[in-house]
C-alpha cells in the first residue's frame, strides 16, 4: 500500500548522529555557522478572559506557533521522506522532548499554564530540509499597567512580551511570521503575526486591534541583549454599563435633593430628612464605585463626577440651613453672623429664659402682638425661588462641560 503523507516517528527514526535529546540551538552543534537561530512566531488569540483594573492584569489564551530550520535534521528528512514517500513527519508529545524547542518565556507574566486535558495540547511537525513547526496552547495572566486618569472613558494598551530565557540575540533571534518569507507548509498557516479570533468578546472592553512590534531587553546582567517580540492589545472601554449603573443614578439623586426647594420654609423635618438622605446616598455610591478600583494617587474622571454630585447635594442641605435661619428673623435689616448665635430678646424674661412650645408639625401660631407675616420668611422664600433656578442651571452646565471634555480627551 502507498505510504501516508505523514507519520508519527519513534525514537529509532531519529538521526543516529544526534544525541537522544537535543537541548541546544542548531548553531551550537554547527561551529561553522555564525548566524543565530531564527525563530518565527505567530500568535492566534483564542480568548481574552478578563481585564482586571484592581490587580492591573489581563488573562489571554493563545495558540503559540513557532517555526524554525534545524539543519541537523536536513539530510535525515530528505532521505527519510524520499525513501518512504511522505512529505512531513508528526511528533507526539513524548518525542517532542527529543527535539530542541526554543526556551520561550513571557517577561510580564504573573501566572500561566499549558493545557493538558485528555492529552497535552501541543504538536510538532518536521518538513523537508529540517524545517520544524511547533504549536502549543497556553493561557497566561500578564501584567498590564493602566492609566485610569480618564476612567471610565479610558483606552488601555496591554502588552504581551516574548523572549528567550537563556540565549541572547547572538544565539536566538525572534521575528514575527509574515508573508514575505513563505514557509514550506504550502499555505497551512495564514502568514500574519497576530490573529484575533472572531469569538473574542469582552464585557467591558472592545478590542480595537493587536499590533505586533519588536523590543530589545537586557534581561540578565552582563549576558547581552535578548531578542524580544511585543504584541500590543489596544482596548477601549464600553461606557454603557457605567451610564446605567453610575451616571444616571447619581443624576437622579442630585435632582431628588432639589425637591426641598419646593417645600415650604416651615417643613423642617421633611427638608432635613431629604437632605441627609441624598448626602448619605451619594457618599455610599461613591465608595462603591472606588471599591473595585486600585488606590491611585491621581483624580479619575469618575471621581470628578461623584465629588461634584456630592457637592451639589451638600449645597442643597446648606441652602436649607440658610433658609431656616432667615425664616426665624423678624427683619433682615441689621442682620449679621453674631445674631445667629444669640437668643431673641423677646424670649428672655429678665434673667430667665421663657418657655416656648413649638408644635411637631413645624407650624407655630405667632402671638397676636407680632406681625402676621415676618419679613424673614419672605426673604427665605426668595432664596428658595432662586435655588430652584440656580442649582439646575449650574448642574446642566457642569454636565455639558464634563462630557465634552472627557469624551474628546479619550
Amino acid at each position: 500500500p502507498p505510504f501516508p503523507l505523514s507519520i508519527t516517528p519513534s525514537s529509532s527514526l531519529l538521526p543516529s548522529h544526534l544525541p537522544t535529546t537535543c537541548t541546544t540551538p542548531p548553531s551550537f552543534l554547527l561551529p561553522s555557522s555564525v548566524e543565530a537561530a531564527k525563530i518565527q512566531v505567530q500568535l492566534y488569540v483564542s480568548s481574552i478572559d478578563a481585564v482586571n483594573e484592581a490587580s492591573m492584569d489581563f488573562t489571554v489564551g493563545i495558540l503559540l506557533h513557532l517555526r524554525w530550520t534545524d539543519s541537523r535534521y536536513g539530510e535525515f528528512s530528505k532521505k527519510m521522506f524520499d525513501k518512504n514517500g511522505f512529505s512531513m513527519m508528526d511528533f507526539d508529545s513524548e518525542n517532542i522532548k527529543n527535539v530542541w524547542v526554543p526556551d520561550i518565556f513571557f517577561p510580564n507574566e504573573k501566572k500561566g499554564y499549558f493545557h493538558d486535558i485528555m492529552s497535552k495540547n501541543q504538536m510538532m511537525r518536521l518538513y523537508r530540509g529540517g524545517e520544524i513547526l511547533y504549536i502549543s496552547r497556553v493561557t497566561v495572566t500578564l501584567s498590564c499597567p493602566m492609566d485610569l486618569l480618564h476612567y471610565p472613558f479610558d483606552k488601555q494598551t496591554c502588552h504581551l512580551l516574548i523572549m528567550s530565557f537563556s540565549y541572547s540575540d547572538q544565539d536566538v533571534v525572534f521575528t514575527w511570521m509574515n508573508a514575505s518569507e513563505p514557509f514550506v507548509t504550502g499555505g497551512e498557516l495564514e502568514a500574519m503575526p497576530v490573529k484575533l479570533a472572531d469569538e473574542v468578546v469582552l464585557p467591558q472592553f472592545e478590542v480595537k486591534g493587536v499590533e505586533p512590534t519588536y523590543c530589545n531587553i537586557q534581561y540578565h546582567q552582563k549576558m547581552g541583549n535578548h531578542s524580544c517580540l511585543q504584541a500590543d492589545f489596544h482596548m477601549e472601554r464600553n461606557i454603557g454599563f457605567y451610564i446605567v449603573q453610575m451616571y444616571i443614578p447619581s443624576m437622579l439623586i442630585v435632582m431628588l435633593s432639589w425637591i426641598s426647594f419646593w417645600l415650604t420654609v416651615n417643613s423642617v423635618p421633611g427638608r432635613i430628612s431629604l437632605g441627609l438622605l441624598t448626602v448619605l446616598t451619594m457618599t455610599t455610591q461613591s465608595s462603591s464605585v472606588n471599591a473595585s478600583l486600585p488606590r491611585v494617587s491621581y483624580t479619575k474622571a469618575i471621581d470628578v463626577w461623584m465629588s461634584t454630585c456630592l457637592v451639589f447635594v451638600f449645597a442643597a442641605l446648606l441652602e436649607f440651613a440658610v433658609v431656616n435661619v432667615l425664616s426665624r428673623k423678624d427683619s433682615i435689616r441689621g442682620f449679621s453672623l453674631k445674631h445667629v448665635f444669640t437668643v431673641p430678646k423677646e424670649l428672655l424674661g429678665g434673667n430667665d429664659v421663657a418657655e416656648v412650645t413649638v408644635p411637631l408639625d413645624g407650624f407655630n401660631n405667632p402671638p397676636k402682638k407680632r406681625r402676621f407675616m415676618e419679613r424673614g420668611i419672605v426673604y427665605a422664600m426668595y432664596v428658595d425661588i432662586a435655588a430652584r433656578i440656580f442649582f439646575p442651571l449650574c448642574f446642566i452646565i457642569f454636565i455639558v462641560i464634563y462630557w465634552l471634555y472627557y469624551v474628546n480627551a479619550s
